[in-house]
Parts: structure tokens; C-alpha cells; sequence
């Protein structure tokens, strides 16, 4: 008799609500399309993201927002209460998240790289850097049990080349979802279609679902055409990085993501 399959767990460890959907939209898409596991761990409760918005305010929203991408992939959503802009990598948040990684027990980790631009998300991958190792470590945070198995860990595709460029260790094809991940996108109206115009003065609108379309495409097709071949063409595609701070990384665990 043939064992049933195991239901695998992804866990998104990003600095704010919205990376997720913007770094890793087309995985989500085809882990939930899968049948598999997503939890979504927001470091930041985003609350700076707004030209207009006061925090409390846009924290609210935000929190809302991240609620409606994550029921389009099944996610299980949590958001610190950390203020956007002011994440560091601390002790308290560093055990913080381990215990968060213990609880869920994930067979995969994706986070930020520490090159990022974006100070956030520079303290997101380190805190789960230098978390690696201790989920394994007794003395640490005793009350919880430590990890027998790790996790792998994946890092985003980012364009910054300082202190090197982004290696493309694992690339999928994303172009049979990319519908999914604008409806994603969608959701986080406060960022999409108010707070990024205003960071592009001289874009013209209208700002809706057909020119953010275009804006976050931009991201995929380029990956696409950094990595495509005559043996695999390509259109839209994510890359990801490994990190030696998880477990070993298996491909073929995941082939269900990159048939």
C-alpha cells in the first residue's frame, strides 16, 4: 500500500506585509495550486508604507490587506507589531523567531537577502541567519522543543550586485500564474495603487490592475531572461537563492513547484 504524500510547509519570513506577494508571489501560487502548506510571517506590521496614512491607521489596513492575499493561497497569516522602518536584528526578536520556526516546523524557509536595499529586509535575513543554527540548540528558548530536521532556506532574487551578485540556484517557471499573483498584489491597494505612484512622480497612471500588470512583470521577465535556454524557455520566472545557513536543498522535493 502506497503512503500518501506529505503535506509539505512553506514559510515566508518577510520584513513586511506585501514582500511576500512581490519576492515569491508565483511559489505561493503554485505551492497552494499543489495542495501544500503556506505560512505568511510579517517581522513589520508595515505601518510607514504610506504617503498620507497615519501608523495605527495604515497598520489596520495592512493587516486587513495581508488577510485577503493570504486566503488566496490558504495561508496562515501572523504580523509582528513591529514598527515599519525601525526592524533590528535583537536578541528578543531573534528567539522571537524561533520560536515561530520551531511551532510551524517548515520544510522550507524563504527570506530576504541581507544585500537588500531596504533596511527592513536586511534585518529579516539576518535574524533568520543567525537563527539557523540555534532551532537545533536545547539551551535555547528551552520550553519549546528544538528542531530534529532543518529547514531549508531560500533567499529572493534582488538586483543589488554589492557585496555580490544574487545567485540564480533555483529557477521556476511562473508564466501559468501570473494572473494569481497580480490578483495577490491586488489586494495590497494601500502599497500598489496609492503608495507606489507616489514614489514615482513622473509615471503616468491610471494606476490599476492593467498598469501594476506591467509594473511587477518587469521583475519576472527579467529573471526570465537571465536564466532562460533552448532546453527551457522562458517568460516569466523566480529565481531564489540557497543559503548554507538551512538544510540541504533538494530540487526534486519540490519538482511540484517547478513542473
Amino acid at each position: 500500500m502506497t503512503e500518501p504524500a506529505k503535506t509539505l510547509r512553506l514559510m515566508m519570513i518577510m520584513a513586511h506585509p506585501d514582500d511576500a506577494e512581490f519576492s515569491a508571489g508565483g511559489l505561493m501560487s503554485l505551492w497552494h495550486r499543489s495542495g501544500h502548506d503556506i505560512k505568511i510571517l510579517c517581522l513589520t506590521n508595515g505601518n510607514a508604507g504610506h504617503h498620507s496614512l497615519g501608523r495605527v491607521e495604515l497598520a489596520q489596513r495592512r493587516h486587513d490587506e495581508a488577510a485577503r492575499a493570504a486566503a488566496l493561497v490558504g495561508a496562515e497569516l501572523e504580523i509582528w507589531p513591529e514598527d515599519d522602518g525601525r526592524l533590528a536584528s535583537t536578541v528578543v526578536l531573534r528567539e522571537k523567531l524561533i520560536g515561530a520556526i520551531r511551532h510551524y516546523r517548515p520544510d522550507l524557509i524563504v527570506t530576504h537577502r541581507t544585500a537588500d536595499y531596504h533596511p527592513d529586509h536586511r534585518a529579516a535575513g539576518q535574524l533568520v541567519k543567525d537563527s539557523a543554527f540555534l532551532l537545533q540548540v536545547p539551551a535555547i528558548k528551552p520550553e519549546q522543543a528544538p528542531l530534529v530536521q532543518m529547514p531549508s532556506i531560500l533567499l529572493t532574487w534582488d538586483r543589488f550586485p554589492d557585496p555580490r551578485p544574487c545567485r540564480f540556484d533555483w529557477v521556476i517557471d511562473t508564466q501559468s500564474v501570473q494572473k494569481q499573483v497580480v490578483d495577490l498584489l491586488s489586494c495590497h491597494a494601500s502599497q500598489v495603487f496609492e503608495w507606489l505612484p507616489a514614489l514615482l512622480p513622473n509615471t503616468q497612471g491610471p494606476f490599476d490592475r492593467a498598469w501594476l500588470t506591467k509594473f511587477y512583470q518587469r521583475k519576472p521577465s527579467a529573471v526570465a531572461e537571465k536564466t532562460t535556454s533552448p532546453d527551457r524557455p522562458l517568460t516569466f520566472a523566480e529565481a531564489y537563492e540557497i543559503s548554507d545557513y538551512g538544510g540541504y536543498f533538494d530540487p526534486q522535493r519540490f519538482d511540484f513547484v517547478a513542473r
